[in-house]
């Protein structure tokens, strides 16, 4: 497998956006048949066009930049070097 295909559905509600991790998919076939299946669902069918299909290389780190931890929030200690 050379690419997987992440489902993510999102709309805006008010001035937020509402995003749904929905699945990986080992296929855009299979992504496509998810898709179809929850646009038949609650909510979901109410916000048909509002889902993605993003192509991704397997294997890659796609985050290399460091990130800043903003005080007050503390790492969980299986996360820490």
């Amino acid at each position: 497998m050379k690419y997987v295909y992440v489902v993510q559905h999102s709309h805006s509600i008010g001035d937020c956006d509402d995003t749904k991790f929905i699945g990986v998919f080992s296929s855009e076939k299979k992504a496509l048949k998810a898709i179809k299946e929850l646009k038949k669902q609650k909510g979901f069918k109410q916000y048909k066009k509002d889902f993605y299909i993003d192509k991704y290389p397997v294997n890659k780190i796609y985050w290399k930049e460091g990130f800043i931890v903003n005080s007050g929030i503390e790492i969980p200690s299986y996360l820490a070097d």
